[in-house]
């Protein structure tokens, strides 16, 4: 049966006190917030009320600077040797956004020295091979593999998906990442840019989000134009294609003029529904604080 794409916003939330949404992940009644120069992780309840936080660097500023920031664009829920960790990764475009933050779950306000952080310099070395640019924003899970996306930008409008295993950080041996080009469809317009990754296992559906944002390199910001929310259905089937071509592309800014000049960065499931998926988006706008949605999607 064909399904006739619908998105319809449920809710909206300015984080004032929180500086630079760039990832979202979502277990146990918990919703995970990660700022690409936050010191620290912001959690939430389903309904947006502050269940907590976690200080991930200790930095006298209330925004890391640019130079100095870890650049975290993506979080997983996932397992790693028997426990359940958020992993946040950095962007690996500078050697200081070259890690892997780790939070064991379920996260408890007492245990706020409990964070770990990888590098993964073997793995990253393996990427530069067959990326002109790293430039990592996007994480999902697909069954045991990790799903990373590669963003591209004017200067390289390229945007490619790496499966790679779950511990990335650990030598690969002969477990080679496989990379897989982000064809986009006919009607797109102009270049987008891939800013995160959420698989459902039950649907087997990889949502990607997009943002259109005039800037020739990996390290500066511009000027800010349209989201996107893209999905491929059937996703594990198409897991060893060199290349990958979204099933539905749609413009945010169609759903609600709320999105208008909204960077989508971040996006997680809730839940699946019969009415729909429950999804939430975090946005940065570059101006110092974040952006929460709810959204319905139908796709």
């Amino acid at each position: 049966m064909l399904i006739q794409p619908a998105i319809s916003l449920l809710r909206e939330l300015q984080l004032p006190d929180f500086p630079s949404g760039s990832a979202l992940a979502f277990t146990d009644g918990r919703l995970y917030v990660v700022g690409d120069d936050a010191r620290e992780m912001r959690i939430l309840d389903a309904q947006y009320r502050a269940a907590g936080s976690v200080t991930l660097f200790k930095h006298p500023q209330y925004r890391i600077p640019k130079p100095e920031k870890a650049d975290l664009e993506s979080a997983v829920v996932m397992k790693h040797k028997q426990a359940l960790y958020l992993a946040a990764f950095g962007s690996a475009s500078l050697p200081t956004r070259k890690q892997i933050i780790l939070v064991p779950l379920p996260f408890r306000n007492s245990d706020t020295s409990i964070v770990y952080t990888r590098y993964a310099d073997d793995f990253l070395d393996l990427l530069s091979q067959k990326l002109p640019e790293i430039n990592i924003e996007g994480a999902a899970m697909a069954g045991s593999r990790l799903i990373l996306a590669n963003r591209g930008h004017h200067g390289m409008p390229h945007n490619t998906l790496v499966i790679a295993r779950a511990d990335c950080w650990n030598p690969a041996g002969a477990d080679l990442p496989h990379f897989q080009q982000i064809t986009l469809p006919e009607n797109s317009r102009g270049f987008c840019g891939v800013s995160d990754l959420c698989y459902i296992p039950n649907r087997d559906l990889l949502l990607l989000t997009f943002t259109t944002e005039s800037t020739a390199s990996t390290y500066d910001d511009g000027i800010i134009g349209d989201s996107y929310l893209a999905c491929i259905r059937d996703y594990s089937k198409k897991l060893r294609e060199d290349a990958v071509t979204p099933d539905e592309m749609i413009n945010l800014s169609s759903v609600s003029p709320v999105f208008a000049g909204q960077k989508i960065e971040g996006i997680c499931l809730e839940k699946t529904r019969t009415e729909g998926l429950l999804l939430h988006l975090v946005a940065d706008n570059d101006a110092g604080d974040s952006r929460l949605f709810a959204i319905n999607a139908v796709l």
